[in-house]
C-alpha cells in the first residue's frame, strides 16, 4: 500500500517574460535534504516520468493542497537531469482561480510549489539525519504554496513562445539558491570555465562546491 507525502520547494516567479503563464521550474531536487532531513533520491521520479502523457492524465497546479478546488494550472513537460525534474507549468490565466494565482506570482507574493506525492512502502527508508530517503515516488498533484521545505528548488527561466530565456530571471534563481554575486558574475562572464576556476581560487568549501555542481550540472543540461 502506497503512503502520501507533500514535499515543498522554493521558486522564484517575479519575472514571467510573457502573459501566457508559463514558466520553468524544478519541481524537486535530488540528493539534497530540506528541512526536515528528507532526501529525494536521483531516479526517483523515472518510472512516473516515463510513463507521463498530459493528454492522457493531468498533472495539475493547486493552492495550498486544495484539490478540491479546481486546478489553476497544470505541468505539462517532465525531464530528469543531474539536478532534479525540470518541469513546464501553465497556468490557467483565463480562469478567475488561475489568473488570481498568476498575480500573486507576478508580484512576488508566492514563490513555493509543493509536491504531493505517493511512495510505497519498500521505497522509503530512514536516513542517518532522522528523516527520509525516498528511491522511487510518483506525483500525484503539485500546489503553489506559503512556506518552503527546499531551498534548492527553482524557477530556471521563464520565458515566451518563442523560447528565449529571461537573463533576469536565470540570475535570481541563482541568487535564491545561494551563489554569491561573484560566482553569478563569473558564470555569465566566462561559463561553466569561469566558475569552476573561481570556486578553486577561492577553496570554497566541499558541501558549498557539492552544490554548485549541482546547479550548474543543471544549467549545462537546460
Amino acid at each position: 500500500m502506497d503512503s502520501t507525502f507533500t514535499k515543498s520547494f522554493h521558486i522564484k516567479m517575479e519575472d514571467f517574460a510573457d502573459d501566457e503563464g508559463t514558466f520553468t521550474a524544478y519541481l524537486t531536487t535530488f540528493e539534497n535534504k530540506d528541512k526536515v532531513n528528507d532526501i529525494i533520491k536521483k531516479g526517483a521520479l523515472d518510472n512516473f516520468i516515463t510513463g507521463f502523457s498530459p493528454d492522457d492524465k493531468m498533472l495539475p497546479m493547486f493552492f495550498n493542497h486544495n484539490t478540491k478546488d479546481l486546478p489553476a494550472g497544470e505541468w505539462t513537460d517532465l525531464v530528469a537531469d543531474e539536478h532534479g525534474v525540470l518541469a513546464k507549468g501553465v497556468i490557467f490565466t483565463e480562469t478567475s482561480r488561475g489568473a488570481d494565482l498568476y498575480k500573486l506570482m507576478k508580484m512576488g507574493k508566492l514563490k513555493d510549489v509543493s509536491i504531493g506525492f505517493g511512495a510505497r512502502k519498500d521505497s522509503v527508508e530512514k536516513n542517518e539525519f532522522g528523516g527520509n530517503t525516498f528511491s522511487e515516488i510518483h506525483l500525484l498533484e503539485t500546489s503553489v504554496v506559503v512556506n518552503p521545505a527546499n531551498a534548492l528548488a527553482n524557477v530556471v527561466s521563464v520565458k515566451s513562445e518563442d523560447g528565449m530565456i529571461s537573463t533576469k530571471a536565470l540570475r535570481e534563481s541563482l541568487k535564491g539558491v545561494g551563489m554569491t554575486p561573484q560566482e553569478i558574475k563569473a558564470l555569465f562572464e566566462n561559463g561553466w570555465n569561469g566558475i569552476v576556476q573561481l570556486r578553486k581560487a577561492e577553496n570554497v568549501e566541499c558541501e558549498k562546491a557539492e552544490q554548485l555542481e549541482r546547479i550548474l550540472a543543471a544549467i549545462k543540461n537546460y
